[in-house]
């Protein structure tokens, strides 16, 4: 579930008819398949030693191909990751495909991570139907 403040930041956003990507966006249907909102903790670790970070976060959307994280600092596209706390007991890696910042006064960003490896790694029961395929 999508805390209130995300729901908020989302909703303001929207309204401001920024040109949002894919990741952010709440039920849409594409090739990557349906975003199932979320409020998943995880720590995301930077595999780049040139760019070290770790930082527990929150996952607020999700789909069979990726995540779009809430994090406090910006990280470039490219950058892989490891997610660490998920409930699988496999090591989930990732690449950063976007950074978007919430704005000037924000210490937030919205990273979004396609997993090297897709499949339901989140722990979401009921998956929807594109997901199995």
């Amino acid at each position: 579930m999508q805390s209130a403040s995300d729901v908020d930041i989302l909703g303001s956003l929207h309204r401001q008819r920024l040109q949002l990507p894919d990741s952010i966006s709440t039920n849409v249907k594409t090739r990557s398949g349906t975003r199932v909102p979320c409020d998943i903790p995880v720590t995301v670790i930077s595999l780049d030693p040139l760019y070290p970070f770790s930082e527990l976060c929150r996952i607020i959307l999700v789909n069979a191909n990726g995540c779009t994280v809430r994090i406090s600092r910006p990280a470039e596209t490219g950058t892989p990751v490891r997610l660490q706390g998920l409930s699988v007991s496999k090591a989930v890696t990732a690449r950063v495909t976007s950074c978007i910042s919430l704005g000037k006064h924000e210490r937030s960003f919205l990273l979004g991570l396609m997993i090297d490896e897709p499949g339901n790694v989140w722990g979401i029961e009921n998956v929807p139907a594109d997901w199995k395929a």
